[in-house]
């Protein structure tokens, strides 16, 4: 048979020969502490919203887990130990690690979308039933404590404390604060108590032989050492957390057996036979009441007949760890998959706080790409106000990066409060409202996702030109993008200015360094050509200059470049939307020293 904890041949007397299977209290304590800082630090919106968050998250996971665990566990018990079964029951335990920064998903894989008024009419239902479960268990427990300790004295027979004694030391429990007594309102011998200092080990008020109390006493030892009254306090928290889910109340009954089946395996690890039926025949001579958080000796009616063949003539079964690890890995790497969105508004209201186009001057339009900033010129500011009023926006549980997108944009607004900068994804929608009372942000989630083909005809992307530039032996290594200096609009005989650069006094980019030195460039513009281009190409101190026209270039698209430090500026016309051209003036610079 493989070994476990409580292994005899344990030399190892600096720590407790029997280890909890998971700290019962780590994720019901985690939600109530985050829900407490949330309140006092986030106000009463953001502790909702917060709160609706985590527990949508955990209760989806945790319902799922438990009921798949529920119909794959009388196959399990075939192959892996009964400990590896008690601790596939607490895994869901360690979901508080997935509520991280570093477990945030790019976006949710499944989307539930649902009206505000519903989710929080149902999470005002769930909430009801949640307490009233978890209330009704916690009251449950003790009115139970206070039945079976009512009467009850603590034990004073010499020999009895002896043995009990002797096992405490077996098991290396350091300072064992729980009690021994015994009382005449409980027919089994259990224990009852979640904290170490009011547990109490209760003895039914009748006598047992040494050879059974040794069992008694290491049964309930064990328990009390792997914290299974915590277990059951936090199988119970799931089964409040997924009232509404019946399969949950089944898969919870279940659990408490493969407890009592793990510690049964742990108390009679490499037992003779003559234990075994001994350690059996003391079941069967016990009649059970495990309410509440206690932990006892004698067996459900249901499970009575599999606890007993196990004990009798138990199998030979692998550990489990490797289960249990997959098991751990999946849920927490399936955390997050299922969104909720919800409080759904549209751009008009959010965006635009139900004010007319008129009161917001759209100022610019860009995105980054490349490592370079394209600008756009609205076509149709009618049109493109429309659509951004009319996108779905709302709130999403969950914590997502949406970095996954094919485009992003970042537009911004003059407003008479202040200024408001957008930025627009695939699913995500940020607002930034700058004032002089501070700023305001607020992200939502796009459940209908952006369309940016319609976005593309109403905004027109300003021309770019990017620079290759190449060394001796035409070997393109260095890329960079022109800067835009100004941009000119033509038609029906007019030219309008529509950009002008912020830093066109200031220098460009461009390849600074003595380490490089090129001699050709090659261009390629984003928009077609309407005529030739020419390259004006001045001295690093603008003493002397020269230009070269396209049409003088041995390649139309390669220029060559002095063997000085210079500054080079492009005339280009290109074309644009609606029979319009524009004329457009593009800097870099090649230098020493930036």
């Amino acid at each position: 048979m493989h070994r476990t904890e409580g292994d005899p041949d344990d030399s190892d007397e600096t720590t407790p020969r029997y280890s909890p299977l998971v700290t019962g209290w780590m994720l019901p304590f985690f939600l109530l502490l985050s829900t407490t800082l949330w309140l006092t630090l986030g106000g009463f919106s953001i502790t909702a919203h917060e709160t609706l968050s985590i527990y949508f998250s955990s209760l989806i996971q945790i319902s799922l887990y438990h009921v798949l665990l529920m119909f794959l566990l009388p196959l399990l018990r075939k192959y892996i130990s009964a400990r590896a079964c008690a601790w596939l029951w607490m895994i869901p335990n360690y979901l508080y690690i997935t509520h991280r920064n570093y477990m945030e998903l790019e976006k949710p894989m499944f989307v539930i979308r649902a009206p505000g008024t519903l989710v929080w009419t149902l999470s005002a239902v769930w909430l009801v039933g949640f307490f009233a479960v978890l209330i009704w268990n916690i009251a449950a427990h003790l009115r139970f404590r206070a039945q079976v300790l009512r009467d009850s004295t603590e034990i004073t027979d010499p020999q009895i404390l002896d043995l009990w004694n002797r096992e405490i030391k077996l098991a290396r429990i350091k300072k064992p604060k729980f009690k021994l007594v015994t009382s005449p309102n409980t027919a089994t011998p259990l224990s009852i108590g979640l904290f170490r200092r009011t547990t109490r080990v209760v003895l039914p008020d009748r006598s047992y032989s040494m050879s059974d109390l040794q069992l008694i006493f290491r049964h309930e030892i064990v328990h009390i050492a792997r914290e299974d009254a915590w277990s059951k306090f936090f199988l119970v928290f799931c089964t409040a957390m997924c009232w509404f889910n019946p399969l949950m109340w089944f898969a919870m009954r279940k659990s408490s057996d493969d407890l009592e089946l793990s510690c049964d395996e742990t108390v009679l690890l490499d037992a003779d036979d003559a234990t075994r039926r001994q350690y059996a025949n003391l079941i069967l001579d016990t009649a059970g009441d495990d309410r509440g958080f206690t932990t006892c000796l004698s067996a459900s009616a249901k499970a009575l007949q599999y606890r007993l063949k196990n004990i009798v003539k138990p199998q030979n079964r692998r550990s489990g760890a490797f289960i249990v690890a997959i098991a751990f890995f999946v849920l927490c790497m399936s955390c997050g998959y299922v969104g909720l969105a919800y409080d759904l508004n549209t751009g008009a209201e959010l965006i635009y706080e139900s004010k007319g186009p008129d009161v917001y001057t759209l100022k610019e339009v860009s995105r980054m790409n490349d490592s370079h900033t394209t600008i756009y010129e609205c076509t149709d500011p009618e049109a493109f106000y429309e659509y951004m009023a009319g996108l779905t926006m709302s709130r999403i549980t969950g914590e997502y990066t949406f970095n996954d997108y094919e485009r992003q944009y970042t537009i911004s607004y003059d407003t008479p409060e202040g200024t408001l900068l957008i930025l627009l994804s695939d699913y995500q929608i940020s607002l930034t409202a700058r004032t002089v009372e501070g700023t305001e942000r607020a992200s939502y989630y796009l459940p209908d996702g952006v369309d940016w083909e319609y976005l593309d005809t109403v905004i027109f992307a300003y021309p770019s030109l990017k620079v290759s530039l190449a060394d001796a032996g035409s070997r393109y290594d260095k890329r960079i993008y022109a800067s835009l200096d100004t941009l000119k609009r033509t038609g029906a005989g007019e030219t309008t200015l529509v950009y002008q650069s912020e830093y066109a006094n200031e220098s460009p980019s461009g390849i600074f360094g003595s380490a490089y030195q090129p001699y050709q460039a090659a261009l390629t513009f984003s928009h077609g050509l309407v005529s030739e281009y020419t390259v004006l190409v001045e001295t690093w101190d603008h003493s002397s200059s020269y230009t070269i026209s396209q049409g003088e270039l041995e390649e139309p698209f390669v220029i060559p470049l002095p063997e000085y430090p210079a500054h080079y500026t492009i005339y280009a016309t290109v074309s644009g939307p609606n029979g319009e051209t524009y004329i457009a003036e593009f800097r870099f610079d090649v230098g020493e020293v930036s």
